[in-house]
């Protein structure tokens, strides 16, 4: 009994549930209607603020690139600059590179060796010999 009882109170709680859902102001169909605008105003009204949106926009681009609207040749003279910082980098490396080999030739390493003509076993033993000294 108890059982039936209470599927009977959660069934009568769905159906007014349904019931006051079905009989709500709006009807489902959106802020517009439920204040009784037909929805030629609600079009209306999105299409302005889409056009502010826009406006709006413009105005900081416009704000944002003012400088660059009055001199292109700032453009150009940027990237000479960085034209040039870029040659005078890769400059430099090849400076310190060169440096560098002229470095390793003076002190004599042996990755500057010539190996033509020595077997691997030759460069090991002396290798070794070295390391033992």
């Amino acid at each position: 009994m108890k059982k039936l009882l209470a599927i009977a109170f959660i069934l009568s709680s769905v159906f007014a549930g349904q019931a006051a859902l079905a009989d709500s102001h709006g009807n489902g169909n959106g802020k517009g209607k439920a204040k009784g605008k037909p929805s030629f105003v609600e079009k209306k009204h999105r299409a302005h603020a889409e056009w502010k949106r826009e406006k709006e926009y413009e105005k900081e681009y416009k704000k944002r690139h003012k400088d660059a609207d009055h001199d292109d040749d700032d453009i150009w003279s940027r990237r000479r600059d960085e034209d040039r910082r870029r040659d005078e980098d890769r400059r430099r490396d090849d400076e310190r590179w060169e440096r560098s080999r002229e470095e390793q030739r003076r002190r004599g390493d042996d990755r500057g060796r010539d190996n033509s003509g020595r077997t691997i076993g030759d460069i090991i033993r002396e290798r070794t010999q070295t390391q033992n000294q």
